[in-house]
């Protein structure tokens, strides 16, 4: 298992709390939210970036901790 951080531009908002639920959404700046969380592997990641994708949000980073 790995710790993911996926930095979003966008203000945090319940509906993109809520579309996420296996991540923790932080608000960092005043248009940037941050899903930080631990996946079981590379095809949970996928999963989580296609639902991003899917939902028609832009991602401006992705990193792995650790």
């Amino acid at each position: 298992m790995k710790r993911y951080e996926i930095r979003l531009p966008y203000a945090l908002s319940d509906r993109l709390a809520a579309a996420f639920p296996e991540m923790e959404a932080v608000q960092i700046a005043p248009a940037t939210t941050i899903l930080v969380g631990t996946l079981r592997d590379q095809t949970q990641l996928h999963g989580l970036l296609a639902r991003i994708a899917d939902m028609g949000l832009e991602i401006l980073e992705v990193r792995q901790e650790g």
